[in-house]
């Protein structure tokens, strides 16, 4: 019975830590948005913005997703549990947030925080803001999965993948025929969701390319770089694939420019279309074993 209710007060005792940690993120958010500065020291009211509601819980949901990756071994001692854990989920924590605010400094550098969520409540701009956070958190949890706790190796994989995650962004426009700038300057949600799809299908590709076991950084990366080119391969196969089978019609503003709800179908069908594509795409390169289907010689 005493040891049951030790292990629940070191809970708890954990649980408080982690919620410390959390108090960390109002302050970094401030750093990364100085605008927001008045907003982030009085009550907040979800109801008034739903733009800032959704942008500003994206980073908090994305840290959730971050922590869950962290474990707690109180083999060595509280303490030095506590301390690891500390260490690692600030050093963690505060390269996803550098993350954050590098790739929308890349993805959304015509736009202002201010001017679309103080301002005008884009909810277009914040629902990429969403994905941003959401699809950076999965990829830097995959980061310290590969790791294995080290530090020098999680900065090692955070900066590979910050790569990846750059070149996969600035890609977007060779796959779509949405004009992302210009349709998310008029809040269309439809260019958000077609952007959403492509970010997370490619995160997932990302995931599994550098989701290996690490043991030479050089062959590592090889094996990383190798997974993506087939990846390059597969996807575009599927995409076309879907479009044949299903008879999609692809022709987006040819001959006018599409209505409000043209724009948002549109951008529905791109975002599945690239998801989808994705996620078969994994099964090719990841899910295929060859065992000894080739006879070692």
């Amino acid at each position: 019975m005493n040891e049951l209710f030790d292990k629940l007060i070191l809970r708890i005792i954990f649980t408080i830590v982690v919620c410390g940690m959390l108090f960390f993120y109002k302050y970094a958010h401030m750093m990364i948005h100085p605008s927001s500065r008045k907003q982030i020291f009085r009550e907040f009211h979800p109801t008034k913005n739903p733009a800032d509601t959704l942008h500003f819980f994206a980073r908090l949901i994305g840290i959730g997703i971050l922590f869950s990756e962290f474990r707690f071994d109180l083999s060595d001692g509280f303490f030095l549990a506590l301390l690891d854990f500390t260490l690692q989920g600030f050093f963690a924590a505060g390269l996803y947030l550098l993350s954050v605010y590098t790739l929308e400094s890349i993805v959304l550098y015509n736009f202002e925080y201010k001017d679309e969520i103080v301002k005008k409540r884009n909810m277009a701009y914040a629902l990429v803001g969403f994905t941003n956070s959401v699809a950076l958190a999965t990829v830097l949890k995959t980061c310290l999965s590969t790791g294995d706790e080290s530090l020098v190796m999680l900065f090692f994989l955070w900066l590979f993948a910050m790569v990846l995650l750059g070149f996969a962004y600035k890609a977007y426009s060779v796959f779509s025929k949405m004009p992302f700038t210009r349709l998310l300057m008029q809040q269309n949600i439809g260019a958000a969701l077609s952007y959403s799809g492509y970010i997370l299908g490619w995160t997932m590709l990302i995931n599994g390319a550098i989701e290996q076991s690490l043991t030479d950084i050089k062959w590592y990366s090889v094996q990383v770089l190798l997974r993506l080119l087939l990846s390059l391969i597969i996807f575009p196969i599927f995409r076309k694939g879907i479009m044949i089978i299903f008879r999609v019609d692809k022709n987006y503003g040819v001959d006018k420019e599409p209505s409000p709800e043209g724009s948002l179908g549109y951008g529905i069908y791109e975002g599945s279309l690239f998801f989808t594509s994705a996620y078969l795409t994994t099964v090719i390169t990841e899910h295929i074993h060859f065992g000894t289907f080739y006879p070692v010689s």
